[in-house]
């Protein structure tokens, strides 16, 4: 057969510039490049979903909103060689502790965010209990199970970051910033910051969320931090929302973020990295302590009246 030449196209067919041809081309290209503005964002999630690790666990069946449990990890194990992000305690233990545990809570209409200290006593029977903070330590699941049977909260999600990830994560957004409300120093978190506000790096972050030992300046003297555990719950809970607003308005450097972090996070079976960015809409919650009641010895924290009328006030109105 003849080749078609110009001359001798069919008349739906020209070479002509703007013709049917080169409209042809110009749609096969968009196409092209929908398929691939489509298909690389889900092949870098599944690459980044793959980096990080997974644990099973069985999720708590109990009725209430949607619920995801943060757990910053004391992880001695993972911590990069050279870098010390610095024990208070004096030791290095092989096992992860719940260092921090964060509860952020999405109802119908807005998130709420929950600290919750990690000396919260919980019994398991015949005498035997412990404490939330070292469960994960011991079996994740107990922390998980504890959670809904002790706090009457049900997780649906669960994410828990390192040490390492979590500096790691706030350097890699270039530094969060915090309000520092009195001059504070803790010689063992190797923290020593003045009051107001200060843009950090992942170590001081670190150090500031951490600190259970520290000193504040007060009227011109330095005394012990009157908050205790209070503060150190309301401190986690303002880096969260700090790294969280972060993200929201960097939204470029989430990959990068995700990328560097992503190695030392760990999401139960049911959760994918990706997920993550709904965490976004909590970075605006004001970040509420979970009412406990301490112990006379100080050891330790109990659920009270007032913890249960706070979790039914945010939507978990059943015991798991």
């Amino acid at each position: 057969p003849q080749a078609l030449t110009p001359s001798r196209l069919p008349p739906h067919m020209t070479a002509a510039p703007g013709g049917p041809i080169r409209r042809h081309r110009v749609l096969s290209c968009l196409i092209g490049v929908l398929v691939l503005a489509v298909l690389v964002p889900v092949i870098v999630l599944g690459v980044l979903d793959h980096r990080s690790g997974d644990v099973a666990l069985r999720m708590p069946t109990g009725d209430g909103p949607s619920t995801w449990l943060i757990l910053g990890l004391d992880d001695r194990t993972q911590q990069a060689e050279g870098n010390d992000i610095g024990d208070q305690d004096g030791h290095r233990d092989a096992a992860a502790n719940a260092d921090v545990i964060l509860v952020a809570t999405r109802t119908e209409d807005q998130w709420h965010l929950t600290s919750v200290r990690r000396d919260v006593h919980y019994s398991i029977g015949m005498g035997l209990s412990g404490r939330l903070g070292l469960a994960w330590r011991d079996d994740p699941q107990t922390l998980v199970d504890q959670t809904c049977l002790t706090l009457n909260i049900p997780a649906d999600h669960v994410v828990a970051v390192t040490l390492r990830a979590f500096v790691d994560l706030v350097d890699a957004l270039g530094g969060i910033d915090i309000t520092v409300q009195h001059d504070m120093r803790d010689e063992r978190a190797a923290l020593d910051i003045t009051a107001g506000p200060h843009h950090v790096d992942g170590r001081t972050a670190l150090a500031y969320v951490r600190s259970r030992q520290g000193r504040v300046l007060i009227d011109g003297a330095w005394v012990d931090d009157p908050e205790g555990q209070d503060g150190r719950a309301r401190r986690a809970g303002e880096v969260f929302g700090a790294v969280v607003a972060r993200l929201r308005s960097r939204p470029g450097d989430w990959f990068g973020a995700a990328w560097r972090t992503a190695p030392d996070i760990r999401l139960d079976t049911r959760t994918h990295l990706w997920e993550l960015a709904l965490l976004a809409g909590a970075s605006g919650a004001d970040v509420q302590e979970l009412p406990l009641t301490q112990s006379p010895d100080g050891f330790y924290s109990e659920v009270d009246e007032r913890t249960r009328s706070y979790t039914e006030g945010i939507g978990y109105t059943r015991t798991c």
